[in-house]
């Protein structure tokens, strides 16, 4: 009886309430924590303490429900935070988000996971390797339902197929009601959970269907017309509960819901970042609109109650670091990086584009002019910013999404390198960091001059420099809100190709940029 209260104060805390040190020192003694996480009791509870502070308790004053409705969707390839300004203060990733889980279902309270599609963000040999990784994810935490997204279509099908390939009937969790490819979705699903039955489908919405025109692998019908199909046969099977699922935007989620009254609960993409921290009845249904946000960083719990004063309960949950990494998932997330590695850059299609500019040199060349600017540089970050994903565990140097703002010669934003850029740590080792020419630009025809390896005229050396000078305005910033207003220059421009939301949300310039202050030639 004594562990029976143990484990309700520890369902407790997981809720949000503070009994901080008992809950650690039992996690240790029950083994979960491994010896690699070398995380002290009190090195977690000020983890769960920071994390309440900062997000907010969950659940508090939930009875035990009869099941839960778990909703994701628009993981727009974030399968963890990237961990650049500190895991501590990002959202988000699968590692969290099956803890989450699985700590519902030991705490009996029966999760029915829904998820809306949009499982990644591009296209291409990376995109289609993630959204395998993706879908593996929501396998292995037995997702009820899954839906197609738009970015998810337009990957080849080969990529949906070898995930599925070799699954039971059964197991198969796709769901569509206006989405065809290759007979790999069921029209709805009708799912069994604490004594309930739910009904689920999902449409593509028609911006989305628009979109995907001339994808010949993909016959997609109108969302209305998809759903007077699927509904009549979703209304024979009598369930107490029925959820539509809507990858599109709100707007359209709430028509389908007033003309199709059958759904109890209507769930949607394409909504803010951060979802609503409280459900929305739907003006003109009887039900409710569910968004989730964007890039996985949330999910939205529905408890269902066998009471009707309140038979529904709503919760958003942040997946900040309240919960700890599965070791499941972090496997699979090894894996990924392995696959990245052996698949090389040149097997993702990344061999490297000329640059419109120049060609890069490396920051070693800028040294022995510019001997002050680089003593500045070598005791930065930058510097040392492919270090930082050599010694990640796993390693992260081939993957493209890290490399880009972590080595010299890359696109930022687009994830590619060019074609003096970086390739590998022995292949190009003068471009490891983040170097001076990712800011000032490639510079290989300025030093060719400056040494004299290409005799040019005055006019045109003193054109190759100024085309390498940046200017920082007068109140130069990236804040708003100040008095007198911060100016977005090309400076703070350029910052933010790396520096930007995902990646360094407290990024402020004016308090960056001293710590990396230098200036021209000395």
């Amino acid at each position: 009886m004594e562990f029976m209260a143990e484990r309700l104060r520890m369902r407790r805390f997981f809720l949000g309430i503070p009994t901080l040190v008992l809950i650690v020192t039992l996690a240790i003694s029950c083994g979960l924590y491994s010896a690699e996480q070398e995380k002290t009791a009190s090195d977690r509870s000020a983890e769960i303490a920071d994390a309440l502070h900062k997000n907010g308790p969950i659940f508090v004053d939930w009875p035990k429900p009869q099941l839960t409705l778990v909703f994701s969707g628009e993981t727009d390839g974030y399968l963890e935070p990237c961990g650049c300004a500190g895991l501590d203060n990002q959202l988000g990733g699968m590692k969290r988000r099956q803890t989450f889980l699985k700590q519902l279902a030991d705490d009996g309270w029966n999760p029915v996971a829904l998820d809306m599609g949009g499982q990644v963000r591009r296209t291409g040999p990376q995109a289609e390797m993630k959204f395998r990784y993706a879908l593996r994810s929501l396998l292995d935490m037995d997702y009820s339902a899954v839906t197609y997204g738009l970015k998810d279509l337009q990957l080849s099908s080969e990529a949906i197929l070898f995930v599925l390939a070799n699954l039971e009937p059964g197991q198969n969790p796709l769901v569509s009601a206006n989405v065809d490819l290759f007979g790999m979705a069921e029209p709805y699903q009708v799912i069994e959970a604490g004594g309930k039955k739910i009904g689920v489908t999902a449409v593509l919405g028609t911006k989305q269907k628009i979109l995907l025109a001339g994808n010949d692998e993909v016959s997609i019908l109108d969302p209305v017309e998809g759903l007077r199909e699927v509904v009549p046969q979703l209304e024979a099977q009598q369930c107490d509960l029925n959820v539509l699922l809507v990858h599109g935007d709100p707007a359209e989620a709430a028509d389908l819901a007033r003309q199709f009254p059958l759904f109890d609960l209507v769930g949607t993409t394409g909504g803010a970042e951060t979802p609503p921290d409280r459900s929305r009845p739907i003006e003109g249904a009887e039900s409710y609109l569910i968004e989730t946000g964007h890039k996985g960083q949330y999910v939205i719990v529905l408890g269902v109650y066998d009471d009707p004063e309140q038979p529904l309960r709503y919760q958003r949950v942040p997946l900040d670091h309240r919960f700890e990494d599965s070791p499941e998932m972090q496997q699979l997330l090894v894996e990924y990086q392995k696959e990245l590695e052996t698949t090389t850059l040149a097997g993702l299609g990344l061999t490297g584009i000329r640059h419109p500019e120049d060609s890069f040199a490396g920051s070693a060349a800028c040294a022995d002019c510019h001997i002050e600017a680089t003593e500045v540089f070598l005791n930065t970050p930058h510097a040392h910013a492919t270090d930082s994903l050599v010694n990640l565990v796993p390693p992260r140097h081939f993957d493209p999404e890290c490399l880009s703002c972590h080595v010299t010669g890359w696109n930022p934003q687009e994830y590619f390198p060019y074609e003096s850029g970086f390739v590998g740590l022995k292949q190009s080792p003068l471009m490891q960091g983040n170097g001076c020419e990712n800011c000032h630009g490639p510079a290989a025809a300025h030093v060719a001059a400056e040494s004299g390896e290409e005799t040019l005229s005055d006019a045109e050396i003193e054109s190759l420099r100024a085309a390498l000078r940046l200017k920082i305005v007068e109140n130069e910033g990236n804040v708003s809100g100040q008095t007198p207003p911060q100016v977005v220059g090309a400076v703070v421009n350029k910052c933010l190709e790396c520096h930007d939301l995902d990646n360094s949300p407290d990024f402020d310039f004016q308090e960056y940029w001293p710590q990396v202050e230098h200036h021209g030639k000395n």
